[in-house]
């Protein structure tokens, strides 16, 4: 869990595994415990002191009568300029289950302008049997050949086998999930002895959390936002995923092209590309490019370049927008056929970047979180096909992972079984979207909103994922003061981001 002392004392950042919860009542943890802080057992960077603690929680919190613990690794950064009213914030950077402990300490610096050594579930003794199981039972394109879907649900199928093998006597496997995890949040708010109120900055599947818990504890809830908001509708109900992830994609891809024209070749290299005067030329032209490696990949040193990894390096560019001239020389270098080696070990190196870590937390929480599940092909079909229509571009790429947690043999102990509808907090939410964000569109967060009475949305007129994507003073301005005084912008206000793309 991850603290920080951003516009008051601290901030938290939570690196625990649990489940939401079905009713509003139930118990969070005993609030007679204290966090003693001190030293962290890692290197530490940024400005300010880092501290780090580990606080038990209650393991089962639909047990009143357990005595069992679960101790949450805890880290906090105190602000530069700490306010009279001295008031944490809790982080929670997306995931489900990705590390947030080391994030925090990265990123504590940024911030004052999800999981870490808590619960740890593996389907795999070692990183070397979850890499070959990977290579095995791989989540194909829907377009990589004909059966390539129903090999890819056979194989979801396999490895939850595979983790139900490992884990059939592990009692944590039944409380991984999220509202668990909400209740958390409200454990550690106890013990920090503040005023019992949860203030709260979630990202991407942080967003799901946050309104799970302000679904749960909606009386105490102080200053909540939900930054790159994720559609959980969907996702409790959607076999572990946003089905409307990709709506804005497309746009964001055509946009970026275009202002790489308007760059020139010399900021963005793909406008260096004879013939291809206009974004959609260029679109057709990477299109071509996928579908010539797909019939005809290419062995370079360790890895085989094919029409998949040029899809990934094209969904790069619209996701991590910090490294889109980068990415702009690998796509020409595809095109042309050249350095074709350095385009698949960039590729590589960005994937290895953004993986969950040395364990399955990720699907453990999600596929333990999600109802309905689907015991044949034909049942994920609609899903499938919700994400296909949604991205020309990037839907097959993306819509096998409705196979993921099909079979998955562990249901949540506590889920929300809400609907996220005509929910009243003690204080509105602000909710922020970007305008080409390619994996939670600003609609997510404007469908998600309706269900918070009082609560604003914010468009961060913006690309990439979140709003940390892009430094925007104008979100920051509005940030500082949601959560220093309680003030909400007024609905439909868009900010404009600070830099360009290229």
């Amino acid at each position: 869990m991850v603290l920080s002392q951003l516009f008051g004392q601290l901030a938290l950042a939570a690196t625990a595994l649990a489940v939401p919860l079905v009713g509003r009542e139930a118990t969070t943890a005993n609030s007679a415990e204290t966090i003693a802080w001190g030293p962290c057992d890692f290197d530490t960077v940024g400005k300010g002191p880092i501290e780090c603690a580990a606080f038990p929680v209650p393991l089962d919190y639909t047990d009143a009568g357990s005595t069992k613990k679960l101790m949450l690794s805890l880290i906090k950064s105190p602000a530069p300029n700490p306010t009279k009213s001295k008031k944490s914030i809790l982080f929670n950077f997306g995931g489900p289950g990705y590390e947030a402990v080391h994030t925090l300490n990265s990123l504590a610096d940024r911030l004052h302008t999800g999981l870490g050594n808590t619960i740890r579930f593996s389907c795999f003794d070692n990183a070397t049997d979850r890499q070959v199981a990977t290579l095995q039972f791989p989540v194909l394109p829907t377009t990589a050949y004909e059966t390539a879907l129903a090999q890819t649900f056979a194989g979801a199928e396999v490895w939850s086998n595979l983790c139900y093998a490992k884990n059939k006597d592990n009692e944590n496997a039944k409380y991984l999930g999220t509202a668990f995890v909400a209740r958390d949040l409200m454990s550690v708010v106890d013990a920090l002895g503040e005023d019992g109120l949860l203030r709260y900055w979630g990202l991407s599947y942080g967003s799901t959390l946050g309104a799970t818990v302000a679904a749960m504890f909606p009386d105490r809830m102080d200053r909540i936002v939900l930054d790159g908001v994720v559609n959980s509708h969907n996702y409790y109900h959607r076999l572990g995923i946003d089905v409307d992830q990709l709506l804005s994609a497309d746009d964001a891809f055509r946009s970026i092209l275009d202002q790489c024209l308007a760059a020139g070749p010399e900021r963005c290299a793909l406008a260096s590309l004879k013939g291809n005067t206009t974004a959609a030329e260029l679109e057709a032209t990477l299109l071509a490019t996928i579908d010539r490696y797909h019939k005809n990949p290419v062995a370079a040193g360790a890895t085989v370049v094919d029409g998949n990894v040029v899809g990934q390096i094209m969904f790069i560019t619209i996701k991590y927008t910090g490294d889109v001239p980068n990415a702009a020389v690998h796509l020409r270098n595809l095109v042309n056929g050249v350095n074709i080696t350095e385009a698949a070990a960039y590729n590589t190196a960005l994937n290895a970047g953004i993986a969950q870590g040395n364990d399955d937390s990720f699907l453990g929480i999600k596929c333990s979180d999600t109802f309905p599940r689907a015991d044949t092909l034909e049942g994920i079909m609609p899903d499938v096909n919700a994400m296909l229509h949604s991205s020309k571009l990037f839907g097959a790429q993306i819509a096998s992972i409705a196979a993921q947690c099909a079979s998955w043999p562990w249901e949540a102990k506590e889920r929300y079984e809400g609907n996220f509808k005509g929910i009243k907090t003690k204080n509105p939410l602000l909710l922020f979207g970007n305008t080409y964000d390619p994996v939670t569109p600003v609609v997510n967060a404007k469908n998600m909103s309706a269900g918070f009475e009082g609560s604003v949305v914010v468009e961060q007129h913006g690309y990439g994922h979140a709003t940390v994507s892009q430094p925007s003073n104008c979100t920051t301005q509005i940030m500082q003061s949601y959560f220093t005084k309680g003030t909400l912008p007024k609905p439909g206000t868009l900010c404009e981001v600070n830099t360009s793309l290229f």
